[in-house]
């Protein structure tokens, strides 16, 4: 089991998940934080916390990019498989930000390139804290519905109430809030269910899925997508290989949420937010639901506009109309879903609002 959480400019936050993965029941780890190029010092508090915080004969790895995606270096990986799971840890210092998913994406490469491979690769975004008996909880739901992607329940870390629906369809992913699935939350006593989506802040993912997704189109996240809507793509493009993702009640993860991001007047978010629904409705709508899609969005988008406008938030109005460009442009340049050669990974190349 390899958990891979990605930092940028947040080491508060990563040091609180840290503490709470060095709690984990679960026997078998390898804890891997991606920097993804933080601009403060990141690195140094985390070098600092392995040093001093972490006990006695904790072991802390940094790897370069290119040393990450070849497996890490044969002499470091033998200590690492010799030292206990809560006292080892592996610092990936990425030169650029890739976004969660390009950062995801070389944490999973390491995991898989490793020797020995992962059986199991749980993302967790880097503001969140995991219960004692999570990954153990999560992995037994993925055994038991012969799940391959199985996502926790994501529960906020001040109210306690949950973050995510605790069912959703493709419908209600690409016309919310005009639609709702009509899937009403699970009975009670049920533990697990089928979902077309699941949050990628505390998602289990089997080896072999990520191997089919790499060789199926060469990587194993979106990372064009940078940010919101790339876990509806990896489970829609699992869906369409054989593969099933589920929910499940058993596994709790409690989410700060990325303040500077999720607000509502950040204009990233907004940018991204409109730019990749458009992306994925192209990828994995019907023609006539897409064409539906794109007259429903671009109403909402332009109210949207004017409301910024009228409230004087010109800059969340420029990121929506900047969205919707950009999401017409690279629209026509992806095609719906069909098994791709192999290929390189994606850059990011949407602009930052």
């Amino acid at each position: 089991m390899t958990i891979v959480s990605v930092n940028w400019n947040g080491w508060r936050d990563t040091l609180e998940c840290l503490e709470s993965i060095r709690h984990l029941e679960y026997p078998n780890y390898l804890m891997v934080v991606v920097d993804n190029d933080s601009q403060d010092d990141s690195i140094a508090r985390i070098e600092a916390w392995a040093q001093e915080n972490a006990g006695q004969g904790y072991m802390l790895v940094e790897y370069a990019p290119a040393a990450a995606q070849a497996g890490g270096e044969p002499s470091k990986e033998q200590s690492l498989e010799m030292v206990s799971p809560r006292h080892r840890l592996v610092l990936i210092t990425n030169r650029v930000n890739s976004g969660p998913t390009g950062g995801a994406n070389l944490g999973v490469e390491y995991a898989l390139q490793r020797n020995p491979a992962a059986d199991y690769v749980f993302l967790l975004d880097n503001d969140a804290c995991v219960s004692r008996n999570t990954l153990t909880r999560l992995v037994d739901v993925s055994r038991t519905e012969d799940a391959a992607i199985v996502g926790a329940r994501i529960l906020d870390a001040e109210t306690g109430r949950v973050q995510l629906a605790e069912r959703t369809t493709a419908a209600e992913f690409f016309f919310a809030p005009l639609v709702r699935s009509g899937l009403a939350r699970p009975p009670a006593g049920m533990s697990a269910w089928t979902t077309c989506n699941t949050n990628g802040g505390a998602m289990l993912v089997r080896k072999d899925v990520l191997r089919a997704l790499d060789s199926a189109r060469g990587f194993f996240l979106d990372a064009s997508l940078f940010s919101d809507g790339w876990e509806f793509e990896i489970c829609s493009y699992s869906r369409q290989l054989g593969y099933t993702t589920v929910g499940t009640s058993r596994g709790f993860v409690w989410h700060k949420g990325d303040h500077g991001y999720r607000t509502r007047l950040n204009p990233r978010r907004f940018y991204h937010s409109v730019r990749n629904r458009m992306l994925l409705a192209h990828s994995y709508l019907p023609t006539p639901a897409r064409l539906v899609f794109h007259v429903v969005h671009a109403l909402l988008c332009t109210l949207r506009v004017a409301k910024c406008l009228a409230r004087r938030r010109p800059g969340v109005a420029r990121a929506i109309i900047l969205g919707m460009i950009d999401g017409y442009r690279g629209a026509g340049k992806r095609k719906p879903f069909q098994r791709p050669a192999r290929g390189r990974l994606r850059a990011f190349q949407g602009r930052p609002a």
